[in-house]
């Protein structure tokens, strides 16, 4: 199939609903997730997607070759179009909390199966504690103020990845963030590396 001029989200879709009816269940993770829920901040050039329904590999690429991605390396590519794909290995989990629940939104393309905000949250927010990835960091808490999503419903997960000190200083910076009215992703990241730098 040509997906020349397909956006990301659109061939997320349809690659979910084609994979759906092969009976693979999947669930969009990683850069797109983050992109969508930071209605459009972040951007990213490849789609994640991880296989719920634990089918074997030959299965997902039997299935993808149908739409035209071929495996290269550990992604899968298309030659109509620069957007890759990538299947990260079940099960599904951020730290080292199993997700057990999904959503579906709703596009201008059809119905995508996605985690929910919050998982995405904890996903950054575990990348930035085990990585030092500042820019997880960011993102998660640009989601967190674009979707009114307090620190408390974090608190749990953030102690048991890290610890209360780490949460206290994560929670602060919410706060700080939420008072200023600072919720677009340039702003934010000038306040996180001025605090971060702080902290040296």
């Amino acid at each position: 199939m040509d997906f020349k001029n397909t956006s990301m989200i659109e061939l997320a879709v349809v690659v979910a609903q084609h994979l759906k009816h092969k009976d693979i269940r999947v669930v969009l993770v990683g850069g797109l997730a983050v992109e969508i829920y930071t209605e459009n901040q972040y951007l990213t050039n490849d789609i994640d997607m991880v296989d719920i329904s634990y089918q074997k590999p030959a299965v997902l690429r039997a299935a993808m070759l149908e739409l035209g991605f071929t495996k290269q390396g550990r992604v899968y590519r298309n030659s109509s179009t620069d957007i890759v794909m990538e299947f990260p290995s079940a099960p599904l989990a951020v730290g080292d909390e199993l997700i057990k629940e999904q959503t579906n939104i709703e596009t201008e393309f059809g119905e995508i199966p996605i985690l929910f905000a919050v998982d995405v949250i904890k996903d950054r927010l575990a990348a930035y504690l085990h990585w030092k990835d500042q820019q997880s960091l960011i993102q998660a808490l640009c989601i967190m103020l674009c979707h009114k999503i307090a620190p408390k419903e974090i608190k749990a997960f953030y102690e048991n990845e890290a610890s209360e000190e780490a949460f206290e200083k994560l929670q602060n910076m919410h706060s700080a963030l939420k008072r200023k009215k600072l919720s677009k992703m340039p702003d934010i990241e000038k306040y996180v590396v001025e605090q971060l730098l702080k902290a040296l």
